[in-house]
């Protein structure tokens, strides 16, 4: 698709946006056609006459909103490509600049590969260092190569200096920009790159569940294509290496570590010697007395989680009081988000145990440490805040509480919609796959409560996924088994079949290693049929 005019294309809406012509124009061929397909059908009812004439307005209503609403797709389209083009000149003229004053040694330095340890691999390693091949007369490659670049660049040096939210909005970034760009993703390396990148990025910083979920998607996406071989293979290893966590890539025993080391140990998911340790440490800062209250409660936080992965309910629950002890000692220095942190897992704990009055009395607690007026990422904290609601209503919910549970996904939804709304004007929403589980979760509840809402929250959380991913991912396939249950719930037999289809799709494409999960789909869509 070469360069498109944001006049060009708004001047096509207005004057023959009915036939469709401003989205051929964009290359969205196939929405176009529907769209010119619904117009011709409303007027050959209006011109046939009789009483076919009388079916017109219901066709027409549904033209202008979608014609109204592109012109606000078009004003996110255009605002995207824009933003991107003018950081992807600055980049271009840094490069020319930093080459020109780099002297040839310094250059064939920096263009060395640099060696990648095994406990802590690079992102700067892991894929390669140019885009694939292309022919260098098509503009759009260039550019959708020069976005790989920079997306490396940043990401590396946002790493380097533990910028973890930096690092994951330019990963993010790069993705919806090649997404919005790809007509056809099954048939674009570049996107394929990009959620190689992605996942990279997210393995680097250890959100290794999320990881996972992206290197599959990268996987799928890149072994179609020769010139991703090397990305994908170690992608393949990474996720083996996920799988195996004992084992290096290379088949090798993990080194040996210090105590004080365990964070390795618990990015390369060694979760009984990182608690071992974990455990060590903590004993080694109380017999020192040092005082350091808030690095006391940070390895406490560490042993909950790794207990957590353990099974180990019991010192989950130890540890996780330890932490609370802490912030109630004279002169405790834990700030809230530790404490917050603490409770949540605690009453994450107790929900799993059935102990749902005692889970409610922790979340309660957590949430009255919110404080969306405090310095920081106010987007994330309301997130956090969104997290905790969501687990409140369902305690509400098991404990028969409808009224209260009712109440508190009503207050989550009013968070949800900011968020939303926010994302809609250009900033960042923190995390759009969790934001969409919140509103298939807030579906599956209204079903019986709500039937009226459960529509508009589905498609709330699908289209934030469409915005964020193309709308490839487990939470797009969570919010179209809700429907299927609702739609299921008032007998539309085909409608429910054809929502567990495309939830099947996403998983296959998704979350592939999930048979149990696929299983459930393909019986479903057997028993609708």
């Amino acid at each position: 698709m070469g360069e498109k005019n944001p006049r060009w294309a708004l001047g096509l809406l207005l004057a023959v946006g009915w036939l469709g012509a401003h989205r051929f124009y964009l290359g969205r061929h196939a929405s176009a056609v529907a769209q010119l397909a619904l117009s011709l059908l409303c007027a050959a009812l209006w011109l046939w006459g009789g009483p076919a004439a009388r079916y017109a307005p219901y066709l027409l209503g549904p033209i202008v909103f979608w014609l109204l609403r592109d012109g606000f797709w078009l004003f996110d389209y255009f605002r995207v490509e824009e933003d991107m083009d003018s950081r992807l000149s600055a980049f271009a003229q840094s490069q020319l600049d930093e080459q020109a004053s780099m002297p040839a040694a310094k250059a064939q330095v920096a263009a060395a590969p640099i060696p990648v340890s095994v406990a802590q691999p690079s992102v700067a390693a892991a894929l390669p260092a140019d885009p694939p091949p292309k022919p260098a007369t098509d503009p759009q490659i260039d550019k959708k190569s020069l976005a790989i670049q920079m997306a490396q660049k940043h990401i590396g040096d946002a790493l380097a200096r533990q910028d973890v939210q930096t690092a994951h909005a330019e990963a993010e970034t790069l993705v919806r920009y090649l997404a919005q760009r790809s007509r056809k993703p099954q048939t674009d390396p570049h996107l394929a790159m990009a959620y190689l990148l992605q996942g990279m990025t997210f393995y680097q910083t250890e959100h290794l569940e999320t990881a996972r979920k992206k290197l599959q998607m990268g996987v799928h996406l890149g072994a179609a294509f020769a010139e991703l071989a090397q990305p994908v293979q170690q992608a393949q290893v990474l996720l083996q290496r996920l799988r195996s966590p004992q084992m290096a890539p290379g088949g090798a025993a993990l080194p040996a570590l210090q105590p004080g080391q365990y964070p390795l140990l618990m990015q390369s998911q060694d979760w009984a010697q990182a608690l071992t340790w974990c455990e060590q440490t903590i004993a080694m800062r109380q017999a020192g007395q040092d005082g350091d209250v808030h690095d006391l409660a940070q390895h406490h936080l560490h042993a909950m989680e790794i207990a957590q992965h353990l099974g180990d309910a019991e010192r989950q629950r130890v540890h996780g009081q330890a932490v609370l002890a802490l912030s109630l000692r004279d002169g405790g220095d834990v700030p809230a988000p530790m404490q917050r942190s603490a409770l949540q897992q605690l009453g994450d704990l107790y929900q799993a145990q059935g102990e749902h009055r005692r889970a409610n009395g922790h979340y309660a607690q957590a949430l009255a440490l919110v404080d969306l007026r405090s310095s920081g990422n106010a987007a994330a904290q309301a997130l956090g805040l969104c997290m905790l609601l969501q687990r409140l209503a369902s305690t509400h919910a098991a404990l028969g509480e409808t009224a209260q549970a009712l109440q508190s996904w009503q207050r989550l939804a009013l968070y949800l919609d900011s968020l939303d709304r926010l994302d809609q004007q250009g900033q960042r929403m923190p995390d759009p796959e969790a934001v969409s589980f919140m509103l298939a979760d807030y579906a599956a509840f209204a079903i019986r409560h709500q039937p009226t809402r459960v529509k508009a929250l589905v498609q709330q959380a699908l289209r934030i996924q469409q915005r964020s991913c193309r709308g490839y991912s487990l939470a797009a396939a969570r919010a179209y088994e809700v429907f299927a249950d609702f739609l299921a719930a008032h007998g539309q037999t085909d409608a429910r079949r054809s929502a567990l289809k495309k939830a099947l799709l996403l998983v296959q494409i998704c979350d592939p290693d999930n048979s149990a999960h696929l299983l459930q789909l393909k019986t479903s869509i057997r028993e609708a049929a």
